[in-house]
């Protein structure tokens, strides 16, 4: 009788009571939200909490920390937010969000995986700048380069930006092919101390040879004379600390 009252509500009706019904405490998927809530989620957001107080730790030791905070891949601003969170207190720095804007490029042959598609991860330019100024951030301290890297990291641009060095550069790039242009461009922006981090270190379980991970250690053999050593590391991301130029 039960299933025979079920059928004849309207499929609306239906999916609202499984809704209810599932939202109930006791049920388990209420049991497996707060789960996610309370613990997976949480743990998540003070993993990447704890970089950026790392980082901030780190300048703050080894002091003056000068210059920008570069962020490659800014979806959602999440990381851009927390940037500012941790480093407006300590440095005085400019903050450069670079991104297509457009989401993800066209996904190649080695950067293929289930979660990549061409066009997610969107965040448009505007409501970019509108999340980060709305956690503060005066808008005279933020600058966006709007392109896909392979196009818009030019040597006119380093011309604009130089001879500021940067003090942090964030590489949330996801893909080994839109790696690559991030870490040639930031070469002459390197000092003393720039802290580089990357995002999806562990992405591609962790696949030495795909993502991120390829791409430093092509950099680094391309630039033998660029010495960096290792820095902090959480369950997603590396960072690694420039020493100098040999």
């Amino acid at each position: 009788m039960i299933s025979l009252a079920r059928a004849l509500l309207p499929p609306g009706v239906r999916q609202a009571l499984r809704e209810l019904v599932d939202a109930l405490p006791g049920s388990s998927r209420h049991r497996r939200n707060r789960w996610l809530r309370n613990h997976y989620t949480a743990f998540a957001v003070h993993e990447r909490e704890r970089l950026f107080l790392a980082i901030a730790r780190f300048g703050h030791i080894n002091r003056p920390m000068e210059g920008f905070y570069f962020e490659f891949g800014c979806h959602e601003a999440k990381s851009m937010r927390l940037a500012y969170k941790h480093f407006r207190h300590l440095f005085d720095l400019e903050y450069v969000a670079f991104d297509s804007f457009e989401g993800l490029p066209e996904i190649q042959e080695i950067d293929k995986q289930e979660i990549w598609a061409k066009g997610r991860l969107k965040t448009t330019e505007q409501e970019f700048r509108r999340l980060v100024t709305r956690a503060g951030m005066p808008s005279d301290k933020l600058r966006t380069v709007k392109g896909f890297f392979d196009q818009s990291l030019t040597p006119a641009l380093q011309a604009q930006l130089l001879p500021r060095k940067a003090a942090v550069i964030y590489v949330d790039c996801d893909l080994y092919t839109s790696t690559i242009p991030v870490l040639e461009f930031c070469v002459p922006f390197l000092q003393r101390g720039t802290v580089v981090v990357f995002d999806d270190w562990n992405c591609f379980h962790g696949d030495p040879d795909r993502g991120e991970r390829r791409a430093f250690r092509e950099f680094r053999e391309r630039h033998p004379h660029l010495e960096f050593e290792e820095f902090v590391s959480t369950n997603e991301a590396k960072a690694f600390i420039f020493l100098r130029a040999t």
